[in-house]
């Protein structure tokens, strides 16, 4: 990694359950804009945001670390994919926990705003996406590194153990700044880090009837015999997301492809649109009722 890294000081080191990890070094004072974080203070740590890079590790590091006065970005933790002399799955700690990086910007969930300093990211190195080609073929959608998956697993499910960071808390970026980001997209594994860490909120498959959840949860109101815009819009509201407008889907696109991403459309590229069906109300349905506001 020495060589992939020149110009970017890092030490061996491990984080929480002896997962091992580089940590970047702090910069001097001669290069104080390379450290890019602030204080957290006495903030607790509520949120797990979760990102995708849009390119290549060696430019990541070197946005995470640029020395410019302004316009700084940064994530907690960076985890590499599989590329030319990196192999996938080796995680770097750019930002201390304690530090306040800046990833999530302008944002909002349940209720909170900026959750910058409320909150830990972490940077998946993933490609993205490429838009349609010269024949006219739809969105391409890049899999994420199964090496680089698991130490996510791992390091997700340390965070969350230690900061006792609650499981609707785990949140994509596109979750909490639908008009801005698409991150972490439609492949983002959800599923596989609720089933096999332990993390984030998903509906199990004994609970996707409306019977299940009514008796399970309680929800607020049954499930509409058809849809409904309005109720899914203030189900969406409920669990987390900005809704200022309840009575169009219209209006709230962004925030509807952002929801069916990460929950009821996930791993289903071909399907990602923001047409409301029955899947997606009923996943809004049930994730607001098994999730209550708290």
């Amino acid at each position: 990694m020495e060589t992939i890294l020149p110009d970017i000081p890092f030490q061996n080191t491990t984080v929480g359950e002896e997962i091992p990890c580089y940590e970047i070094e702090a910069f001097s004072k001669h290069e104080v804009n390379r450290n890019h974080f602030n204080e957290r203070g006495d903030t607790k740590v509520t949120h797990l945001v979760m990102h995708y890079t849009v390119c290549e590790f060696l430019s990541t590091m070197k946005l995470f670390t640029e020395d410019k006065p302004d316009g700084r970005v940064s994530a907690h933790y960076v985890i590499t994919e599989a590329e030319q002399n990196v192999p996938g799955g080796v995680l770097f700690r750019v930002v201390p926990e304690d530090k306040c990086a800046w990833h999530a910007g302008t944002s909002f969930w349940r209720g909170s705003r900026n959750l910058n300093n409320m909150s830990i990211g972490i940077e998946n190195v993933n490609k993205g996406f490429h838009d349609k080609d010269d024949d006219g073929r739809s969105r391409t959608w890049y899999p994420f590194d199964s090496a680089q998956i698991d130490t996510l697993g791992r390091l997700s499910r340390d965070i969350v153990q230690r900061h006792q960071i609650q499981p609707f808390n785990i949140v994509g970026h596109a979750d909490i700044a639908p008009y801005r980001k698409e991150d972490p997209g439609i492949l983002f594994p959800w599923d596989t880090l609720y089933h096999n860490y332990g993390v984030g909120a998903w509906l199990d498959q004994d609970e996707r009837t409306p019977s299940a959840i009514a008796q399970k949860y309680n929800p607020r109101e049954p499930l509409p015999s058809s849809t409904s815009e309005a109720f899914f819009l203030t189900s969406l509201k409920e669990y987390g997301y900005e809704v200022e407008d309840t009575r169009s889907v219209q209006s709230n696109n962004n925030v509807v492809l952002a929801f069916k991403a990460h929950f009821s459309h996930n791993q289903k590229p071909g399907e990602y649109n923001a047409t409301l069906d029955d899947q997606a109300m009923f996943w809004a349905w049930g994730l607001s009722a098994k999730y209550k506001a708290f």
